[in-house]
């Protein structure tokens, strides 16, 4: 795992364990909604949605993560989610993403994709890292 990728998530983990966090992103998956990228025969990339609420079908949790190869696989991460972006914005109301505020790779590619920054939400690692909410919302009809 990348050092940044680690860094986000490791923070969050009281004890850190690698089966645990597949299970737990498996468990909360939107299902069909989860994907791994291998490249030269190895996992570089994991990302996908996750239920935010599981009392709100409509609102989900984006996330992703990778190997030093990450960067490799951006483009057609990229590519993909905007090919389901009509899935996306048609099943989900509000889509966010929670990063930690140092991952600055991440807030780039988020906000291209079209996030906003919504917020600073303060400690909410376990040592007291600062961490940024970004939301895609879709339009009230």
């Amino acid at each position: 795992m990348r050092e940044q990728d680690f860094a986000e998530i490791g923070c969050l983990w009281k004890t850190w364990d690698t089966r645990l966090l597949g299970i737990a992103a498996m468990q909360a998956a939107i299902p069909g909604m989860v994907w791994s990228v291998w490249y030269d025969g190895q996992p570089a990339a994991a990302y996908g949605f996750s239920y935010a609420a599981p009392f709100d079908p409509e609102h989900w949790q984006a996330w992703a993560y990778g190997t030093d190869r990450f960067k490799r696989c951006v483009p057609m991460i990229t590519r993909h989610l905007n090919a389901i972006r009509p899935i996306v914005e048609r099943d989900c109301r509000r889509l966010q993403v929670i990063t930690h505020t140092e991952h600055d790779i991440a807030h780039g590619w988020i906000e291209a994709l079209g996030a906003e920054r919504e917020g600073l939400l303060r400690s909410y690692g376990r040592n007291g890292e600062d961490f940024f909410v970004y939301a895609w919302v879709r339009a009230s009809s």
